[in-house]
């Protein structure tokens, strides 16, 4: 009978030592916690820079009016609308009185008249003079009327009214190109330039 505790002691005593490592095992094998994994921050894309709008090349147009003198200008392509830019023109004018003939040469700056349907009308009147200078405008050719008046003295201290009269003109597109003024060759030149508050002022030379 002792013999036989001792037989199962022993016996309980192997399998405690073969089951204790394996509960060492079982205990080791358990799940760690990871660390919680990190949310991806998102790359913001860059901004695309604006592509700039070209800038549209004004045309120029090339003509001359019914007395056969030059004039030129440039129709200027802009985010409102064509528009009308004078550069020069040439016009004779008449006093009835003395008999005056003279050759004017107008310049101009910093204008830049609307294009509506095809049409601008341009005019410049103050007490000194009136100028005036409309047209139809297509991509190819323009065409209209301009004209000139100012009041001068005569010999006997009168006045009369210099003026060409009613004058047209007709021009072509030319070319693409700067709008700069080219200086009109005349006996007197008149350049009007508008301020950019609107004001107009102009000078004459001879």
């Amino acid at each position: 009978m002792a013999m036989r505790k001792y037989l199962v002691l022993s016996v309980l005593g192997v399998c405690l030592l073969v089951l204790a490592p394996t509960a060492a095992a079982f205990a080791g094998s358990g799940t760690t916690p990871s660390s919680p994994t990190p949310t991806p921050t998102a790359t913001p894309m860059p901004t695309p820079t604006p592509t700039p709008t070209p800038t549209q090349t004004p045309t120029i147009y090339a003509g001359k009016n019914s007395q056969g003198l030059k004039l030129r200008f440039a129709v200027v392509h802009t985010a409102s609308g064509p528009k009308f830019d004078p550069i020069f023109t040439i016009m004779t004018v008449r006093c009835p009185v003395t008999g005056d003939v003279i050759t004017i040469g107008f310049g101009f700056s910093g204008f830049r008249i609307p294009i509506k349907n095809g049409k601008f009308s341009f005019v410049l009147n103050d007490i000194s003079d009136r100028f005036l200078w409309n047209g139809t405008v297509t991509s190819t050719k323009a065409s209209g009327p301009e004209s000139f008046a100012m009041p001068a003295f005569d010999h006997e201290g009168g006045l009369q009214n210099c003026a060409t009269g009613p004058l047209s003109w007709t021009a072509q597109a030319v070319t693409a190109g700067s709008s700069a003024a080219a200086a009109p060759s005349a006996a007197y030149v008149i350049k009007f330039t508008q301020a950019s508050d609107g004001s107009v002022h102009f000078a004459v030379t001879h």
